[in-house]
């Protein structure tokens, strides 16, 4: 593949994942979590796409210093909207891991507030026995605040 066809290719790649990172991004702040799996394959996809156009390219320095000014500042511009996004997409990420782990810490709670303690005592003036734990199937309510 000639050293134009293969910026083309990564110009296109990078712009590519760019859009992939903000739709992810965009569904992730919506909560969708259905379009997200579907999201993640493509992404994965581009991802593996992108590293194996850049190691060629890396392979190839000598024709590296022939690039044109124009191309190379498209490549540029491009490089630096992905960085945007990515930094925007682990934001996004990473808030959204924080919730999950809150409402999973939430529903322990509710859970083990919810079995019960000892109270009272027994005819004999001692504390009554441990609550044994509740059965599967038992269901327990917790409200969840989806907002992030």
């Amino acid at each position: 593949m000639k050293i134009n066809d293969r910026l083309d290719a990564l110009l296109l790649l990078t712009q590519k994942l760019a859009d992939c990172l903000e739709r992810e991004t965009v569904l992730l702040s919506q909560r969708q979590v259905a379009a997200l799996a579907e999201l993640q394959r493509e992404k994965s996809r581009l991802t593996l796409a992108y590293e194996t156009e850049m190691k060629q390219l890396k392979e190839n320095q000598v024709t590296l210093g022939k690039i044109e000014p124009a191309r190379l500042q498209g490549l540029t511009a491009a490089a630096q909207h992905l960085q945007l996004c990515v930094a925007r997409n682990e934001r996004a990420l990473r808030a959204a891991k924080a919730v999950n782990e809150r409402i999973l810490t939430a529903m322990v709670d509710a859970i083990e507030t919810g079995r019960g303690k000892p109270v009272g005592y027994t005819g004999r003036g001692a504390k009554p026995p441990a609550a044994p734990y509740r059965r599967a199937g038992t269901v327990s309510a917790v409200t969840i605040d989806q907002r992030l």
